[in-house]
């Protein structure tokens, strides 16, 4: 890589920052692990809320609490959530 940094671009050294986290974490141990160090009503609060802002939003307005997202990132609510969530007011 002599003679290249001038080529380095933004997208060139994103790739090279996200990897190197990867490989520390990876020499950490941190994906061995079975189980998140969260507690699982933290992972669904952050998995609902990063995937779903604008229906999070919607929920904390309402007031109701966040149905469960499942492995595959789906939210898992029963009818009566979402006939609140499309009400209006």
């Amino acid at each position: 890589m002599i003679g290249m940094v001038q080529s380095l671009n933004v997208s060139v050294a994103s790739a090279l920052i996200l990897y190197e986290a990867q490989r520390q974490r990876q020499n950490a141990g941190m994906y061995l692990r079975e189980n998140s160090m969260l507690p699982e009503d933290e992972q669904q609060r952050l998995l609902f809320e990063g995937g779903y802002p604008v229906l999070a939003k919607v929920a904390k307005r309402k007031g109701l609490p966040y149905p469960r997202v499942n492995q595959q990132g789906e939210i898992d609510a029963d009818a009566d959530w979402w006939a609140t969530m499309q009400a209006a007011g």
